[in-house]
């Protein structure tokens, strides 16, 4: 099945509001959901070279074993659930990774695929893949508040979705090696209806509460930990294109510059370091890329006012001072900065 959400920072000083406006919808801020999860991959890390990750989590008493892969964009992901059995050590185990071990033949077809090319899994030699190699690299530990919301109801857009609050932390390593990252973020899944309604919750949320688009899943933020704790070769670069390349399509252009548009804007917002200069240098060139694509399809309904969000925007990208992450980083965090990759969502959603 597919996963449609999208994931939000939120500015310390909202928490609270965020946490109150969740219990007025119906959350129970007094036992939040307990998710603790130990995600695998091979030491060479070739589900992540795959954008792909496996974990088995703890959620409350029942155990789920997942696997993800990319989708269509950052907004749609291939998702697999499916029952685990609990850790043998214990009747209500833990998910520090020791005890846990995925069963690769539970999940299906799809996810099997990806699973066989990425690792070499033999599924007739080892049915539940216990020699593919795999390895618990990192762990979560969560607290999740959550409410439901219906949207836009009574027109074409309307659905309902769920509100998640995660707080808690992803960790890697253990003892004086670990490594340690907080997580304080808001998922907006549709549950069912049109995938529209999780955009338009993000917006009324973006405006109300001061939110800002986060694609960096935990996945990615625990095998960015990993790296430090057991080194790991760097994701190979794909070869650049031939200049004589034939024209691509307009929504695969968009798709890939935003892409390229909400990797570098999340990495600003949410620094794990420095800031690399490249990263600055990436996301203005993936707004620059949408505001191309929206001139060229000038004929589009959505292209002038797309084109002017990305025009807005480029200008106060050159008004920042590059030597200030800080003005970055608020800047990756602005409102407009979240609303520009919101309409670009909106366009492809149409396509």
């Amino acid at each position: 099945m597919h996963e449609i959400e999208l994931k939000f920072g939120l500015p310390a000083a909202q928490l609270d509001t965020v946490r109150a406006e969740l219990a007025r919808l119906g959350a129970d801020i007094a036992r939040p959901q307990i998710l603790q999860a130990a995600y695998f991959d091979t030491p060479d890390r070739r589900l992540a070279q795959a954008r792909a990750a496996l974990r088995v989590r703890r959620e409350d008493d029942e155990w789920v074993q997942t696997f993800k892969s990319a989708g269509l964009n950052t907004m749609v992901r291939v998702e697999d659930n499916q029952p685990a059995t609990p850790p043998a050590s214990s009747a209500h185990g833990s998910a520090d990774g020791e005890a846990l071990q995925p069963d690769l033949s539970r999940h299906h077809e799809a996810a099997r695929q990806v699973l066989m090319q990425a690792l070499g899994w033999q599924p007739e030699r080892d049915p539940p893949g216990h020699h593919s190699g795999l390895m618990a690299l990192y762990r979560t530990d969560m607290r999740r508040t959550r409410a439901r919301l219906t949207v836009a109801e009574g027109t074409p857009h309307e659905g309902m979705v769920e509100l998640a609050l995660d707080e808690g932390a992803i960790l890697a390593g253990e003892g004086p090696q670990q490594r340690c990252e907080a997580v304080c973020e808001l998922e907006i899944e549709l549950l069912s209806g049109a995938p529209q309604a999780v955009i338009l919750a993000a917006d009324a949320w973006v405006a109300r509460f001061g939110l800002w688009l986060d694609t960096q899943t935990k996945a990615h933020r625990g095998d960015r930990l990993a790296r430090q704790v057991l080194p790991m070769p760097d994701r190979p670069v794909a070869p650049a294109s031939p200049p004589d390349t034939p024209p691509t399509p307009w929504p695969i252009a968009l798709e890939s510059a935003l892409g390229r548009y909400t990797r570098a804007m999340s990495a600003l917002a949410s620094p794990s370091g420095p800031v690399a200069p490249d990263t600055v240098l990436s996301w203005r060139d993936a707004n620059r890329a949408i505001a191309a694509v929206a001139h060229t399809e000038s004929a589009q309904p959505w292209a002038h006012d797309l084109a002017a969000q990305a025009e807005a925007l480029a200008q106060r990208m050159a008004a920042s001072e590059p030597t200030q992450p800080e003005t970055l980083t608020a800047l990756a965090r602005s409102a407009e900065a979240t609303r520009l990759a919101l309409a670009v969502f909106t366009v492809l959603l149409a396509v």
